[in-house]
């Protein structure tokens, strides 16, 4: 049965550019429409949300808001990664029925959504997929999902609906769909009478794939950390063919998600599994939010690693990027991984940001399980009501002790050595800042960085850059950003370095933070936070450049020098990386002063110092700017120093910006 068209849109035309042709699918909150794009000539998806017609003209106003933030949001991570839809527009109107109708406009996608694909293969009687294919199915999604875990951002919503395989181009590859869907919910929810008569908060997200966050705040906030949960439970399901939670209702799944004593697993769900997949599942599916991986990158890096520490010797070369079958388990096809994601199935440092400290353990789950008429709504039971639906929860603090925590967490293997392309940065305390410096440098502090890591020791090339483009994991570099005009492509653009293939060995510039966070994905690596990326350059010494403390001359750094120092004229542009050898710093890192400014992971603070001594110290990548460091080839020596600041753009890219990438070292 075809679905129904309750807003009247079919054959007319929203935004005043959007022709609406069909329906295509329906749930709850909203309807997706096949469009036409009327000015580009090319299809469209159209979202439009609905249940808004209580809402007052105030909060119309303010969810409009929202959705435009949201579409905004969408927007910067789709440019940054390919596996993500990308958001082409956002508006409201009223629909021909009368109803007033937020919407958001993506790119078509041809294909189908997971849940399809695992129900089309269950009616054939091959709903089970080998292990490493179902790894391999969902690395983009999981790369995708890294990219926005490093700029603190999360789903929220995982499931396989949510996980789009699309055709593009002869090629079927996975997209994660509806970003920052569940956030609008959760704020839609709120505006609802039945908040302003309880006056609680509600979470929206659908329960077969819910974290125990989602389920109850005592649990903690929601992150990265959960969107690791629901990726561990799509993955059992995908290769398994069934859901990983079990229950036929609300407070069924909550045990399910819950119970310390029961934790879905893939033996358990009846795949063939290596123990150190198993484990590493185990802890993505930890019910303690600061016992898993901290974001989908470390959980897929581990799940590869584990794959092929466990895989059997093959009689010929594996092909570049694929994964044996473990041991026991047929021939698996040929699978591309995450590229060297880190392999780490070390316990979990630090809490992720905003999850809340640990909390005692209950008397048991009987107990527990004692207290869920209490905890779940019987809103939510009813919301519940139905295969994939959305749950919202009202979180009522119950009598006696918080739920019980899993305490889990694997042996940490023993360190290796660095890579040959990567330096090491051992943990350690240094002042960071100088009184000698701009206003934003100062004042000096101390800073404690409790984790080894591990720094490319040059900035990203051209060709390192151009692979991931043509991976389909990258977008490409470009001259662009909020202020840049047609002249300044026109004009500055074609000093961008991938636009010359002489430069394959330059670093890459015109990348925005969010393409260098993509890039550090793809290569099973992170952007360095501004506190490692000085300590890198600098030491423990308090030295103003890499070297020491003498200005650069033309062997230490590629900065912009007057003509009377013998050096080129002012501007001459890039070189190659790492050929002024003189540069290095204490780590061994090289070109940490000019060629080109480097992203860091962090977000604008000038004022962030003035905090005094701190430990691990990031600032959330929030906000319009981002930091770059460093000094350029367009810049003069002083920009150079290792201490300089210079507060950009993050979704701008321009002729000198380029990065580096780090890894924790566990």
């Amino acid at each position: 049965m075809a679905p129904s068209d309750p807003f009247g849109w079919v054959g007319a035309t929203i935004g005043g550019k959007y022709r609406l042709d069909a329906v295509v699918g329906e749930g709850g909150f909203g309807v997706v429409y096949r469009g036409h794009h009327l000015g580009f000539d090319e299809p469209v998806a159209v979202k439009c949300l609905k249940q808004l017609g209580a809402l007052a003209p105030a909060e119309r106003e303010a969810f409009q808001r929202m959705l435009l933030n949201e579409g905004r949001l969408l927007h910067r991570l789709s440019r940054a990664s390919a596996g993500i839809v990308q958001a082409l527009d956002t508006g409201a109107a009223v629909s021909p029925s009368g109803e007033w109708t937020p919407y958001l406009v993506l790119e078509w996608l041809d294909g189908a959504p997971l849940d399809h694909d695992i129900a089309a293969r269950r009616a054939r009687g091959e709903a089970a997929r080998p292990l490493a294919e179902a790894i391999s199915l969902l690395a983009p999604a999981a790369l995708a999902l890294e990219v926005a875990h490093t700029q603190g951002v999360a789903h929220r919503d995982i499931k396989p609906a949510n996980l789009f395989l699309a055709d593009i181009g002869g090629r079927r590859t996975m997209k994660v769909l509806d970003f920052g869907i569940a956030k609008v919910l959760s704020e839609l929810s709120s505006m609802t009478q039945a908040m302003a008569e309880t006056g609680s908060a509600l979470r929206a997200f659908t329960v077969h794939y819910g974290a125990p966050e989602q389920f109850h705040h005592r649990f903690g906030a929601t992150g990265p950390w959960t969107d690791v949960f629901a990726l561990a439970l799509v993955l059992i399901e995908v290769a398994s063919g069934n859901r990983a939670l079990l229950g036929s209702d609300v407070t069924q799944l909550y045990i399910a998600a819950t119970d310390p004593a029961f934790r879905p697993s893939l033996r358990g769900a009846g795949v063939s599994a290596p123990d150190a997949v198993e484990a590493v599942v185990r802890r993505a599916l930890a019910v303690e939010p600061r016992e898993r991986y901290r974001t989908a990158g470390e959980l897929w890096g581990a799940l590869e690693a584990a794959m092929a520490a466990t895989s059997a010797p093959a009689a010929l070369p594996a092909p570049a990027g694929a994964l044996p079958a473990p041991a026991g388990a047929p021939p698996a096809p040929r699978v591309t991984t995450m590229r060297g994601l880190s392999a780490s199935a070390a316990p979990p440092g630090p809490p992720p940001p905003g999850s809340p400290p640990a909390a005692p353990a209950a008397a048991g789950a009987a107990r527990r399980r004692g207290l869920l008429p209490a905890v779940v709504s019987a809103a939510a039971l009813a919301a519940a009501a139905g295969a994939g639906a959305v749950a919202f929860f009202q979180h009522r603090a119950p009598d006696g002790a918080p739920p019980a925590r899993a305490r889990g967490g694997l042996a940490a293997p023993p360190v290796k050595a660095p890579p040959t392309d990567m330096v090491r940065v051992l943990a350690g305390r240094f002042t960071m800042g100088s009184a000698k410096g701009g206003k934003s440098e100062r004042p000096p502090h101390e800073v404690t960085l409790t984790r080894a890591f591990d720094l490319d020791r040059t900035e990203v090339t051209v060709a390192a850059y151009e692979r991931c483009v043509e991976a389909g994991r990258c977008t490409p570099s470009g001259l662009h950003g909020p202020r840049a005009t047609d002249a300044d492509v026109e004009q500055r653009g074609a000093l961008c370095t991938a636009g010359d293939p002489a430069k394959s060995q330059h670093p890459i510039s015109c990348v925005d933070q969010a393409q260098a966070a993509a890039y550090c994905a793809f290569a099973g690596k992170r952007l360095p936070t501004e506190a490692e990326w000085e300590y890198a350059a600098r030491g423990a010494d308090g030295r103003e450049y890499p070297w020491g403390n003498e200005p650069p001359g033309c062997a230490h750094a590629i900065v912009s020098r007057s003509s009377g120092h013998g050096c080129g004229a002012p501007g001459k542009g890039t070189q190659e990386v790492g050929s002024v050898k003189a540069g290095a710093s204490p780590s061994g890192a090289l070109d940490m002063a000019g060629n080109v400014w480097e992203w860091v992971a962090d977000g604008w603070d000038p004022g962030v110092y003035a905090k005094g001594a701190q430990t691990d110290p990031r600032v959330p990548a929030a906000g319009s700017k981002g930091v770059l460091r460093g000094g350029s080839w367009d810049f003069s020596a002083s920009a150079a120093k290792s201490t300089f600041r210079l507060a950009f753009d993050r979704e701008a890219g321009d002729v000198s910006t380029g990065f580096r990438c780090a890894r924790t070292v566990d």
